[in-house]
């Protein structure tokens, strides 16, 4: 990896939806990406956008050893990060509690919770060595307590373990925030909207690449931080 005075970003999900449109869209904009993807077969696409300005790595982040191995191939082949994104994310098919489903409840944690800290530990390093380092949290209007409660958002619209996980993001944000924030490290989460995905909506209105384009517009364009922000900029209530 080359070309020390280009920023650096690291995408989870790269592999499809918002996470590839954002991988390139961030391209476009002059940054060397690094996608984290969880299947191997996804990996060529990537890398044949710009062979030379983006790369994969193959980690799940529900896994352990995903930390590590992103970590260690950080500290090799980037000067720096200055921009983490924690784009990956999984849904679930039971509603309601009785509906609720444990084995989606652990997973939908172990990607929308402990990924996240995994991510976050395994590229902090990295962002110390940027002078405007940025996390960005991808989570959802479903993860608003407020919203929830008034009913806002609509209630059998998502699932309880969806819902939760979002929320538990949305903590890790917070708590991130707080943390970081005397090392001058940005840290929001991001409700990208009714997004055109796996896990979309039925009404869902934006293409992933008009989202990714929102987010990365946030990160270059605003001061945001500590906050819960749709990717219009508007702020969505915890």
């Amino acid at each position: 990896m080359t070309a020390e005075h280009k920023k650096v970003a690291v995408v989870t999900g790269a592999g499809r939806g918002i996470g590839f449109a954002l991988v390139e869209e961030l391209h476009q904009r002059g940054y060397i990406v690094v996608g984290v993807v969880r299947n191997a077969d996804d990996v060529p696409a990537l890398c044949q956008i710009a062979p030379n300005e983006i790369f994969a790595v193959r980690g799940d982040v529900v896994e352990p050893e995903t930390e590590t191995i992103l970590k260690d191939f950080l500290q090799t082949n980037a000067p720096k990060v200055d921009l983490l994104i924690n784009n990956a994310g999984f849904g679930a098919t039971g509603y309601g509690i009785e509906g609720l489903v444990y084995s989606e409840l652990d997973k939908v944690l172990a990607v929308s919770c402990y990924g996240p800290i995994r991510c976050v530990r395994a590229t902090l390093p990295s962002l110390r060595k940027s002078k405007n380092a940025t996390i960005v949290n991808i989570s959802s209007r479903f993860a608003s307590l407020e919203w929830v409660v008034t009913g806002t958002v609509p209630h059998k619209e998502a699932t309880y373990p969806y819902r939760i996980g979002k929320a538990a993001l949305n903590m890790l944000t917070s708590c991130l925030a707080v943390e970081l924030a005397e090392e001058n490290m940005r840290v929001f989460s991001v409700d990208p909207g009714k997004v055109k995905t796996r896990f979309g909506p039925k009404d869902a209105d934006t293409e992933p690449r008009e989202a990714a384009r929102a987010i990365v517009d946030l990160v270059e364009n605003s001061s945001t931080t500590a906050t819960f922000v749709h990717a219009s900029g508007e702020k969505v209530p915890w």
